[in-house]
């Protein structure tokens, strides 16, 4: 499945069994971060650049594992991937997730995250994709509130930092003032309705 005419800083990215158009972005953070819509189906789909471009593949869970796929995505700048699953013992009064994250040669690092021990204000992308993924498994914001809006708190990260290239995975950082920085930007730019959305998001770090 191709995306095409996609910039190497985007994020592409997919919910599990949905098939449908969102957007990893509204307003002023979209535009900051060059967040990409599309179209996702399967178990793992491929985003694919033309020559000269970078690939990455959205990965799902491996046949007979009996890992539930919750969220996919993938960093077209770094050609690096990610996904975040329910196992077979997943139990939603002590939620663990399990993350892999693979890079640019296919090398997969993977962890299981206890959101309770999650700290929004210092820990790393894995763990912040695993806590927004149980905001949303327990019903708590949709996917648009929760994960997807980590996937473009580190789009904008990336950007900020370009020079540096893209925010390492395992690097700890204060995802609540990144939230705030992006909301105060919306504003800033008279864009209310992402400043409404990032508001919101906020209180689910606080």
């Amino acid at each position: 499945m191709n995306i095409n005419e996609i910039g190497m800083g985007y994020p592409a990215w997919r919910e599990a069994g949905k098939t449908k158009r969102n957007h990893t972005g509204t307003g002023f953070a979209g535009r900051i971060a060059g967040v990409a819509e599309g179209n996702y189906a399967g178990q793992a789909a491929q985003a694919v650049q033309e020559a000269g471009k970078t690939t990455a593949i959205l990965h799902g869970a491996e046949e007979g594992s009996g890992d539930i796929t919750i969220f996919s995505g993938a960093e077209l700048a770094s050609g690096s991937s990610y996904s975040v699953y329910k196992t077979a013992e997943f139990d939603p009064q002590y939620p663990v997730y399990k993350v892999k994250i693979w890079d640019k040669s296919g090398n997969v690092t993977e962890r299981m995250v206890d959101v309770s021990k999650v700290d929004p204000k210092n820990c790393n992308t894995a763990e912040m994709y695993a806590y927004t993924a149980d905001l949303k498994e327990s019903g708590k914001g949709s996917f648009e509130d929760t994960v997807l809006k980590a996937a473009v708190a580190k789009a904008v990260k990336n950007a900020e930092q370009k020079s540096a290239g893209s925010w390492d995975f395992s690097e700890k950082t204060d995802w609540v003032k990144i939230a705030r920085d992006i909301m105060q930007s919306a504003y800033r730019y008279g864009d209310l309705k992402g400043y409404a959305q990032w508001r919101k998001f906020l209180g689910f770090l606080e």
